[in-house]
């Protein structure tokens, strides 16, 4: 009860997701595509829970489409920007060379042309 009385008329209308339950709220998150928004949810059951509350997130949101899909966690909103994605793995130069040199023996230009895009991602020791 106290927090529904802290929320203010302005934040219900500017969020669509307040019509849901908050345990659902949690797992889903909505973002806007070209036609239609999509409310990406994290596990199939919270989708399967969504269709049923689907109705009220339609009427939270007149005249738009909404699409529900399975994506896995969310993630917090403070590291959405990709700079903080961990490295992969990373290819010598030598082994680039190798690449390329094993590229330049390839008759198959379709090979050939994956092979050497390959060595060019070489990085400098």
């Amino acid at each position: 009860m106290a927090k529904e009385a802290r929320k203010t008329p302005a934040q219900e209308q500017n969020d669509p997701l307040h019509c849901l339950p908050p345990a659902l709220r949690e797992r889903v998150t909505l973002v806007e595509d070209q036609h239609r928004w999509l409310a990406i949810a994290e596990t199939s059951a919270t989708a399967q829970l969504l269709r049923f509350h689907l109705p009220k997130l339609q009427q939270a949101m007149p005249g738009q489409q909404i699409k529900i899909v399975v994506g896995g966690k969310r993630q917090p909103m403070s590291s959405n920007n990709h700079a903080s994605k961990p490295a992969g793995p990373h290819l010598t130069q030598e082994s680039a060379r190798h690449i390329e040199a094993v590229a330049e023996a390839i008759e198959d230009d379709a090979l050939k042309a994956s092979l050497q895009r390959l060595a060019s991602r070489g990085e400098p020791d």
